[in-house]
């Protein structure tokens, strides 16, 4: 599995720059652990990229 960050760097590599965009206004993460049993450690952390108010 390539990561977003990795395939950056190695297109920065390669290029001189990233070819890939990054995240955006409007994009969302969300990250979740789990154990074993898989039963979730800490919740989910949901986040959306959102623009400042002005």
């Amino acid at each position: 599995m390539l990561y977003l960050a990795e395939k950056r760097c190695l297109e920065t590599i390669e290029h001189g720059k990233p070819q890939t965009e990054f995240m955006k206004f409007g994009d969302s993460v969300r990250i979740e652990m789990f154990d074993e049993a898989g039963k979730s450690i800490f919740g989910a952390i949901d986040q959306a990229v959102l623009q400042p108010e002005h």
